[in-house]
């Protein structure tokens, strides 16, 4: 059983109910013993808590099939990272702890067969997920041949102690920090980087992609289920049946920026962002964001509409070959990876110049 934040606030609502429950029948209701009330609450917990662990253990059966997966470790090597945040080039990976400076948790996932010259892939995963989540896309990648880096959030597994996952902006800049660290490193420094993410880690390659497409290192930039403009995705009614209410409650119990000023709204919303740099008339750029930016979104995405799609990719100017739709996949492609991942090593093994 993986143990997920909506256990927690299963736990509080089902001590809630059953507290209730004995509230209401030793207090209210006179004559009622209290070993009868205390038992009748304490069933009605255990029947909370049974039927709806049952329903989300049934549901993550499938979503974190790859949640901690055996790797074949004859083939593939998975190498710990201690990634700083506010890098400088003399910041040493062996002394980050003794400096007790914030750092983000990853890992470095390589062949032992492909040389030390194979292409950077860094991968992002999105809000509440970390980069065991996300395997299923960086093992293969690895297997295809490239040097793959993926990284938790602030907030996740290994990065926890960096920060909140609620911390969006930063979530989405530490990404630089990130490729700074990788530009910096003798490992990695001859390299070129290539760009992947998925929802908010989407948002973070498209602000990073937009800052270096222009750098010769700098691949191709691929963003997965990515919104256009944030406030538009974030809905803002609680009511019940009325569309994504339950994604404004989980939103504001995580602490989630609901309404967020023009500033931050600007850093978290892509479309802005395109629309900003575009404005500035750089030719080289313009040309640059055809060739290297590429988009993939689900039609059925309940998260972020496929409207947000249509309005990233009219922004770009996408040739067809750089996006692809699909009718089903909901948010994360649960059960279409396959055609995602085919979609990108189409994109990273495309035989134009990067």
């Amino acid at each position: 059983m993986i143990i997920r934040p909506k256990h927690y606030l299963l736990l509080i609502l089902g001590f809630i109910l059953s507290s209730g429950i004995f509230y209401v029948n030793y207090f209210l209701f006179h004559g009622n013993t209290f070993g009868s009330c205390l038992y009748l609450s304490v069933f009605t917990f255990l029947l909370w808590w049974f039927c709806w662990s049952l329903y989300f253990e049934i549901r993550d059966f499938w979503q974190f099939r790859w949640y901690g997966q055996e790797v074949d470790r004859t083939s593939i090597e998975i190498t710990p990272l201690t990634i700083p945040l506010n890098f400088t080039p003399d910041n040493d990976e062996t002394i980050i702890a003794k400096r007790n400076q914030k750092h983000l948790g990853g890992e470095w996932i390589r062949r032992h067969d492909i040389s030390n010259d194979a292409p950077i892939v860094i991968f992002v995963h999105g809000f509440s997920d970390d980069s065991v989540y996300i395997r299923h896309y960086t093992i293969p990648l690895a297997q295809a041949g490239f040097n793959v880096i993926a990284y938790d959030n602030r907030g996740t597994k290994k990065s926890k102690k960096a920060g909140r996952k609620s911390q969006f902006v930063q979530i989405v800049n530490d990404l630089n920090e990130v490729i700074m660290f990788i530009r910096h490193d003798s490992r990695f420094s001859h390299l070129d980087v290539h760009l992947i993410g998925i929802s908010l880690g989407a948002i973070a390659v498209i602000r990073q992609g937009l800052q270096f497409a222009t750098q010769q290192w700098c691949g191709k930039i691929i963003a997965i289920s990515t919104m256009s403009n944030y406030k538009k995705s974030i809905p803002f009614s609680p009511v019940p049946f009325l569309k994504n209410w339950w994604l404004l409650l989980r939103y504001t119990f995580f602490g989630v920026p609901i309404n967020p000023i023009p500033e931050i709204n600007f850093v978290l919303s892509p479309v802005l962002q395109i629309r900003s740099k575009k404005g500035e008339k750089n030719t080289q750029l313009n040309t640059v964001i055809k060739e290297k930016f590429n988009l993939i979104h689900a039609e059925n995405d309940a998260i972020i509409p496929v409207s947000h799609f249509w309005e990233n990719l009219n922004e770009l100017n996408l040739e067809f070959s750089h996006w692809l739709l699909t009718k089903k996949g909901g948010h994360n492609f649960l059960r279409y990876e396959p055609l995602v991942l085919t979609q990108i090593l189409r994109i990273l093994w495309d035989n134009s110049k990067i």
